[in-house]
């Protein structure tokens, strides 16, 4: 999986611009404010449908802009197609080869996965970040489970809607409960093959940065452990038990939407103990495992790097793109310092662009003429949001 080029327009501060970044490794370098991450994101927004960011796709369209639009040109599966995504009046829209397409449709195509350094939250928040890092993983190597979670998602809004306005019928509830336990059942055990998965990948990546130091994970289903079959019929059995607990609290009590990852490190948990070294380190190799686990059963996603040099010491930033060069993945990172971008990789090319006003120019370039080369064409028609 690769991205060959990349076009935007009214995106942040980024002028309207093509950049060919047919390479394995993309750095991205200048000063703070320049708009280095800005370019890094519409990276993102096209390999995840959404900003690392921030929550709000407004917020992406540049200053007088009308429309935010980011296309780009990708090989997978042996194909070559074109991607495009755009956002104006409040609403987005994608195209693969200029035909509309479902969020599923486009993650099968193409996806990226992403480390902020800094971001230290999921191991020390709150069960629901956890549960969020859990789930991006399992759609970075499982796109058709957005499908299924966005239909459990649907359908425990509904029963919580009803709950809250305290006038349900036991026959209204049992419609959405019907629904709810085989969607949670094969939520839980799709996570729970994919933590599976990524368990020894994630033991060896946390011990390439912190030698003898070991660390685990584990999922904590609230359904507990067995086949989905199984898991359906608890389900079941516990949302009759639970019913009259809900209708006096107003709102829905159970199920996977409780699930949580436990992190442990030095036989500690992680959420309690892990130093801001040890918390970083945690997320970077869960993001490792991903990016194995993904390519076990396909093409690996692209790997996007923030901030490179930021908050790791130079000896873990060699370690990690070491290792991401093994496992044959597209990295795009940005960094202030070009010192902290590797010479070469183990698959080739590294690709600079100097990044000043929102401009990415190689060295020994000319800047390309802002007003002249090609962007993204406008686009109308909606997809459903990821």
């Amino acid at each position: 999986m690769k991205l060959l080029r990349i076009a935007v327009a009214g995106f942040r501060n980024l002028p309207r611009v093509t950049l060919d970044v047919d390479a394995p490794l993309v750095a991205f370098v200048g000063d703070n404010g320049q708009g280095k991450t800005n370019w890094l994101e519409a990276v993102g927004v096209l390999g995840t449908l959404r900003s690392f960011r921030t929550p709000r796709a407004a917020e992406l369209v540049g200053w007088g802009a009308a429309r935010a639009e980011v296309e780009g040109v990708v090989s997978a599966e042996g194909m070559v197609r074109t991607l495009s995504w755009s956002f104006g009046e409040g609403a987005r829209t994608v195209r693969r080869d200029d035909r509309p397409v479902d969020a599923v449709t486009w993650l099968s195509s193409f996806r990226a996965t992403y480390f902020v350094p800094g971001d230290i939250a999921p191991v020390r928040g709150e069960p629901a970040l956890r549960r969020a890092l859990l789930d991006r993983a399992v759609l970075a190597i499982r796109p058709s489970y957005l499908a299924v979670a966005r239909d459990y998602k649907r359908a425990l809004d509904h029963k919580s809607a009803l709950l809250r306005g305290g006038r349900a019928s036991d026959a209204e509830l049992d419609v959405f409960d019907a629904q709810l336990a085989p969607l949670g059942a094969l939520v839980t055990a799709t996570r729970a093959e994919v933590v599976a998965a990524m368990g020894e990948a994630f033991e060896r990546a946390y011990g390439a940065f912190a030698g003898a130091e070991v660390a685990r994970v584990v999922y904590e289903p609230w359904l507990g452990e067995g086949d989905e079959a199984t898991l359906a019929s608890r389900y079941a059995e516990r949302l009759a038990r639970q019913r009259p607990g809900e209708r006096q609290a107003g709102r829905v009590l159970g199920g996977p939407q409780r699930d949580d990852l436990g992190f442990t490190v030095a036989d500690r948990s992680a959420r309690a103990f892990a130093s801001q070294g040890q918390a970083r380190s945690v997320v970077l190799a869960w993001k490792l495992a991903e990016l194995e686990a993904a390519r076990a059963v396909g093409e690996a996603p692209l790997f996007l790097l923030d901030d490179l040099g930021s908050e790791l010491d130079p000896g873990r930033t060699a370690r990690l793109v070491g290792l991401l060069g093994s496992l044959g993945v597209q990295i795009f990172l940005t960094t202030t310092d070009a010192r902290y971008v590797p010479r070469d990789t183990v698959a080739g090319e590294v690709r600079v662009f100097h990044v000043a006003a929102g401009m990415a120019s190689r060295a020994g370039d000319t800047p390309p003429d802002a007003a002249s080369d090609a962007a993204p064409d406008s686009a109308s028609d909606a997809a459903p949001d990821a």
